[in-house]
């Protein structure tokens, strides 16, 4: 089983959307963190509402500017990532990066894209 888990949306001011969404939509932010290498380097905030329930809203900057503002990756929570990659390949996904653990973040995450392209990341608690 799955949950729907985040929104991830690409910006290019990190700080000033983040304010964005605090001001208008009452959103906290609640861990900010760096990661990747190369061209996947990038800064993310995750934001959610103040009772901490319900789906976050990731904002995320790729540190060379190689991702477009306003493309949007969905998030799930599952229970094994590997399993869902396999899953996602025989029923006509790809897999954009292959399954990962980050430990400073408790998770294994992997990402995909359906069979149009849209973009998906999957995320395993540790």
């Amino acid at each position: 089983m799955s949950s729907f888990a985040f929104t991830k949306i690409v910006v290019d001011d990190l700080d000033a959307q983040a304010a964005f969404y605090s001001t208008v939509l009452g959103q906290v932010s609640k861990h900010r963190f760096t990661g990747g290498e190369g061209h996947q380097a990038f800064e993310e905030i995750v934001m959610g509402s103040a009772a901490g329930d319900g789906p976050s809203l990731l904002l995320i900057r790729y540190v060379d500017g190689s991702s477009q503002p306003g493309e949007a990756v969905f998030g799930f929570a599952v229970a094994d990532v590997e399993e869902t990659v396999r899953a996602a390949r025989a029923a006509g996904g790809s897999v954009r990066s292959e399954p990962k653990s980050l430990p400073e973040a408790g998770v294994k995450v992997a990402e995909l894209a359906d069979p149009e392209g849209h973009l998906l990341e999957i995320v395993q608690q540790l």
